[in-house]
């Protein structure tokens, strides 16, 4: 198993930034008579309190990547919501600007059916954004104790976080591309394909009535989805059982 701490210049953001690759290794990695084996992916978004390290310190990812031969990429979001923001970094594009050089430089797969995306807490809110408008890139989707309602996430009070930032000084969300109901809502009209969706919550997490409410949007557009509840709260004693849960079900033929 190789653990892989990238830092390079992005052109999206105008500055060095870091990202954590776990790469799987095959035979075909120590041949040089062959050509590599193209690794199946998962993209990783952490939540607001945590960084580009957290999966790794908090869970066992490295243990599930290398049962399944999945390469994980965790980007550095920062206190974005995976947004372009109104005052900082255009971070949503930044994210797939990560996804797009991973995939240039490491041996993994393009095939959609072989990319998948999955975030906790506001990661979640950013793969359920990323689902709803970059679905040509993934296959599959887990949204783990997401925050839907844009609101939520940016009337937080964290500490040095400002949705101000993120949205503007009136935090205007609604029929932006802020919004998952709003995107949920051009994805019926349009007739988009999206990845499958798995969204996960712990019944004693916070955010459970905001989830509960958010797939009842989806059922309104007749999007699919399956949605799994079950014993745990907002940390990662849950998100490391959910992710384990996710990996597997991104992993069935």
């Amino acid at each position: 198993m190789a653990i892989l701490s990238i830092h390079y210049k992005s052109k999206t953001i105008g500055m060095s930034h870091p990202f954590i690759a776990i790469l799987p290794e095959d035979e075909s990695y120590f041949n040089v008579n062959t050509s590599p084996k193209k690794l199946k992916t998962l993209l990783l978004l952490h939540g607001l309190s945590s960084d580009e390290t957290s999966y790794m310190r908090y869970t066992s990812i490295e243990r599930y990547a290398e049962e399944h031969q999945l390469a994980v990429i965790m980007p550095k979001g920062d206190h974005s919501g995976y947004s372009n923001m109104a005052y900082g970094h255009k971070y949503f594009d930044y994210i797939l600007e990560v996804f797009d050089y991973a995939h240039q430089i490491l041996p993994l797969s393009t095939k959609r059916e072989d990319n998948f995306i999955a975030g906790h807490s506001m990661g979640g809110y950013g793969t359920i954004k990323y689902a709803l408008t970059e679905g040509h890139r993934f296959s599959k989707a887990a949204p783990l104790s997401a925050v839907f309602n844009p609101q939520l996430l940016l009337n937080i009070d964290w500490h040095d976080f400002s949705g101000e930032a993120i949205a503007g000084i009136d935090k205007v969300t609604e029929q932006t591309e802020l919004d998952p109901y709003y995107l949920a809502e051009q994805v019926h009209v349009e007739q988009r394909a999206i990845p499958e969706l798995l969204i996960m919550c712990g019944t004693e997490d916070d955010l459970i009535t905001d989830n509960k409410h958010f797939i009842k949007c989806l059922d309104a557009h007749h999007i699919p989805y399956q949605f799994k509840e079950g014993p745990g709260k907002h940390d990662y004693a849950y998100w490391d059982k959910a992710i384990e849960r996710a990996i597997n079900w991104f992993m069935e033929n």
